[in-house]
């Protein structure tokens, strides 16, 4: 049986916390894990700080010359830990080299990788989720909406909102369900809303109207007082759009998403590059939505067929929206209709999500951080490395997480997800052992963040 290995270092070795915020004086602690890798008692060790933006040869125009990074030298304590002091002074990725000094030459132990981070990003949680997938509530989605969100947990997601074409049902079945066991996995409400018809695809996460229903069965309960609404926005911007911008395409897209934000969700253009004969939204829409805001955030990367464009066009379009000063959050969904591990076109599982920063796991911490632009978007296809797209500052925070944090965290969300799933079958004693568990991936995250 194979099983996911993470790297040499993180299994031989720890050092904590491994992120820190900027200009202050943190304690670092480090020890090797088992026999093998273990440091030795009371002895000399020198800890060389390598920040990766900085390279030495900005000083010396020669590669390599190590006298040009900081170095502590430190003694192990009778139980063979090491613990110093040091301030990051820049938000980047830092290597701290351990070298055991000995009589002739120092001899390399090991590379371990810490972040120093600004405030506002140090005080964040990171959470990889799902906006946009199916269960079997919707007319081409499969699998109880429940297994769907312990799948996803033992894929090491933190949020998911399922959405369903047309309804609301299946993130609410999934919530009232979670509602009843010891779970830190987040669910919020979700749907893909195809109003008035399936030309429009968006996404709702988060506003469930009256009556538990979403924005399609609202719809369809108030039909002609909508399309009234609708003809109403019509007329207020006939003059104002640009030519290249079709009223009622805009006039929808509008009642739709200001429908979700009066309900306190967020408003997700969902796949816009999406290749049905022609892209699923015009790029004139695509343009003009994220320079007006109506959209909270777009999904830059989608589940799609292998060796399909679709996703790189809607990556290089957001770059050029940048270019020109226009920011629009970036997210990354599956839009995974079934979850068996192969691959095709309706079974996309995990092979694209998203990374958000935020200050709470609830919805209203990723509402937050959505709204503030902290994600980014990443694939991860079979053999293939991350590929990760969003700012240069989150984007090399995510690389870093996605190699020093998750490989860990996603191993408590394994345990989690299995005891998820029978607690929800009716099995006793795995609530009693999902209760034992709670709270170990929000322990680690703690310790990894030093708080």
């Amino acid at each position: 049986m194979k099983i996911n290995m993470y790297k040499k270092e993180l299994n031989e070795f720890e050092i904590f916390p491994k992120v820190s915020p900027v200009n202050k004086m943190i304690t670092y602690t480090c020890r090797g894990l088992g026999i093998e890798t273990a440091l030795a008692n009371n002895a000399e060790y020198i800890i060389r700080i390598i920040p990766q933006e900085e390279i030495a040869t900005a000083k010396t125009l020669c590669i390599g010359d190590e006298n040009c990074y900081d170095e502590i030298t430190v003694f192990t304590d009778n139980k063979a830990v090491l613990k110093f002091e040091y301030t990051l002074k820049k938000e980047q990725i830092y290597t701290f080299r351990l070298l055991k000094k000995e009589e002739n030459e120092n001899k390399f132990i090991v590379n371990l990788r810490v972040f120093g981070a600004k405030e506002d990003l140090w005080q964040r949680i990171p959470m990889r989720g799902n906006t946009h997938c199916h269960a079997c509530h919707s007319v081409d989605g499969h699998e109880d909406p429940f297994v769907v969100s312990s799948v996803y947990r033992k894929a090491g997601f933190d949020y998911l909102a399922i959405t369903d074409h047309h309804k609301v049902d299946g993130s609410v079945f999934a919530i009232n369900e979670a509602k009843k066991l010891p779970t830190e996995m987040a669910l919020y409400y979700g749907e893909e809303v195809h109003v008035p018809n399936a030309y429009i695809h968006n996404v709702n996460v988060g506003a469930l109207l009256e009556g538990e229903m979403g924005l399609d069965k609202y719809y369809h309960l108030h039909e002609k007082e909508i399309n009234e609404e609708v003809e109403n926005i019509v007329k207020e911007y006939e003059n104002k759009l640009p030519e290249d911008i079709e009223p009622y395409d805009f006039a929808w897209r509008k009642w739709i998403c200001d429908t979700i934000h009066k309900n306190g969700g967020v408003a997700i253009l969902a796949h816009p590059g999406w290749l049905y004969d022609a892209h699923n939204t015009r790029d004139s829409m695509f343009r003009y939505a994220a320079k007006t805001g109506l959209y909270d955030a777009v999904e830059v990367m989608m589940g799609q067929e292998p060796n399909s464009s679709e996703s790189n066009m809607q990556i290089a379009f957001w770059n050029d929206l940048r270019a020109e000063g226009i920011n629009i959050t970036p997210l990354g969904c599956d839009d995974a209709h079934r979850r068996y591990y192969k691959w095709d076109y309706e079974c996309c599982f995990n092979g694209v999500f998203t990374i958000i920063y935020s200050k709470t796991p609830d919805f209203e911490g990723f509402k937050e951080a959505v709204k503030g632009g902290y994600s980014v978007a990443v694939d991860n296809y079979d053999g293939a490395p991350d590929h990760v797209v969003g700012t240069y500052r989150l984007t090399k925070f995510a690389i870093f997480l996605l190699s020093e944090y998750f490989p860990i965290h996603d191993e408590l969300c394994f345990e989690e997800s299995r005891l998820m799933k029978e607690a929800y079958l009716g099995d006793g004693e795995a609530i009693k052992l999902l209760s034992f568990i709670n709270g170990r991936v929000k322990r680690f995250t703690d310790k990894f963040f030093g708080r």
